[in-house]
């Protein structure tokens, strides 16, 4: 019995994954792109003609990656929005700032995340790993639950990690 299905481990890219995929018409809402697994998965998403939404606390670092993935291509649809998951308020801010463009909502990766953050409180006063991870990522997905309906079919990616393993 074969099986067909491409193996993928950890040295695997996003540009191999995405090999035979074509996102052309697609919008695809990206928080944490400014680094790591967000700032690739934007690049190969963007390089695969989706119409990528950057959602970033750090605009100066979206818009260099921005202008990084122009050098690759010639496709030009990629737009950022400022987001800050440590307050609850930015995130609606966001959400009404992406409603209001009027673009659809294929897909929803949640990426951005903290990890070893300082003890401290988000602007809401909730303890900062779980606000920023967490309350942030759920608030904007409850915001924007309905665009993506309408856009159906849809897709919400939940991006994680195997860090809490570690904690002792």
């Amino acid at each position: 019995m074969s099986n067909n299905k491409p193996k993928y481990g950890g040295s695997t890219t996003a540009v191999k994954v995405l090999k035979d995929v074509d996102l052309t018409g697609k919008t695809i809402l990206i928080t944490g792109t400014t680094a790591g697994i967000g700032r690739e998965t934007a690049r190969s998403l963007a390089l695969k003609g989706a119409h990528v939404v950057m959602a970033n606390r750090n605009v100066n670092l979206s818009q260099e990656l921005r202008d990084e993935i122009y050098k690759e291509t010639s496709y030009r649809k990629i737009d950022i929005i400022q987001l800050d998951l440590n307050s609850l308020a930015s995130v609606k801010h966001a959400s009404e700032e992406f409603l209001s463009k009027g673009w659809p909502l294929n897909v929803l990766i949640l990426n951005a995340g903290v990890n070893n953050a300082p003890n401290r409180a988000t602007k809401d006063g909730y303890e900062s790993t779980f606000g920023i991870n967490h309350l942030g990522h759920f608030y904007l997905t409850y915001l924007l639950m309905n665009k993506l309906r309408e856009s159906a079919p849809s897709r919400l990616v939940v991006v994680s990690s195997a860090l809490h393993a570690r904690s002792g």
